[in-house]
């Protein structure tokens, strides 16, 4: 609270003790100048009382002076000091008196000026504390909008996070797919290869027959020369075993034939089956054919011996 309030507030309290407006006028002199050491003027008591004219606070304050003057008014009693000498030590020492207690009032003023202006700082100080409160609250506003824009993005991230998660398990099993598919083709390559090696030991067993063919067919061509030999020698005895004989050779013949055209056959097939990774039905028939044929040709052998 200022002087100013509480000067007011002590002039209000005095209005209902003293309603005689010169009293009032005269006790509002009094505490403006022992108690807050202000010097009373007519104009300042106005200001503060604001009742009756304008003569009145004027007229209250003549008659404040003289009752202090006569109340400050020092009595020297001495007999041996002529009255006039008593009279001069007296207001001598009134003023002495006066000047100590406007210097003590003076002092106190300083005081209170000085508490003031401590007041005043604290004022400040606290007002420049409410200032940085308010940075502070509006830094912390700010931060609080900063984390809360971080957490966003934070759950952004997981989001993104989870869905790069699930493309990466989708991958994985893409993956392990990929795998067992690899390892299922190679299975099949595998298998692919075993009929390739069946299917080229199968020709190799082919040709080797067909070779014993063509050599049995060649030992076959040379008993028949020798037998023609001999059946021209004795052509009119064996007439119809040379007729029977040559009848065979043009069987082999035609045989030796259709095993040479079965042996292509053979090999279109084989390439056909290099193709294909496996034996066809066509090729199976065609072995069929070939131990067929080889069983027809034994036979004949057997009737030729």
């Amino acid at each position: 609270m200022t002087d100013e309030v509480r000067l007011q507030a002590d002039i209000e309290a005095l209005r209902p003790r003293f309603p005689d407006t010169q009293d009032l006028y005269r006790e509002v002199c009094t505490i403006l100048f022992f108690r807050y050491g202000i010097t009373p003027t007519a104009n300042k008591l106005y200001q503060l009382v604001r009742k009756g004219s304008m003569s009145a606070p004027a007229e209250a304050l003549a008659k404040f002076w003289e009752t202090l003057r006569e109340k400050s008014r020092v009595r020297i009693e001495h007999p041996d000091i002529p009255e006039a000498l008593r009279d001069v030590a007296g207001e001598l020492t009134a003023k002495l008196w006066l000047q100590a207690r406007s210097q003590a009032d003076e002092a106190g003023a300083a005081v209170r000026l000085e508490a003031q202006q401590q007041v005043d700082a604290a004022a400040h100080a606290v007002e420049q504390s409410r200032h940085r409160e308010a940075l502070l609250s509006q830094e912390v506003s700010a931060l609080q909008a900063h984390a809360s824009t971080l957490a966003e993005q934070i759950r952004a991230l997981e989001q993104r996070l989870a869905h790069d998660e699930g493309l990466r398990q989708g991958l994985v099993q893409q993956i392990e797919q990929l795998a067992s598919q690899r390892q299922e083709f190679a299975s099949f390559v595998e298998a692919t290869r075993v009929a390739e090696q069946r299917a080229a030991d199968e020709q190799r067993r082919l040709l080797l027959e067909v070779d014993r063919e063509r050599g049995h067919a060649a030992r076959l061509q040379k008993e028949l020369d020798a037998l023609k030999t001999t059946t021209d020698k004795t052509a009119k005895v064996h007439a119809d075993r040379l007729a029977q004989s040559t009848q065979q050779v043009d069987e082999l013949r035609r045989h030796s034939s259709g095993l040479e055209v079965a042996l292509a056959s053979l090999r279109a097939e084989h390439a056909q089956l290099q193709k294909l990774a496996a034996p066809s039905d066509e090729v199976r028939h065609s072995l069929t054919r070939l131990r067929s044929t080889g069983s027809n040709k034994g036979s004949t052998r057997r009737r030729m011996r």
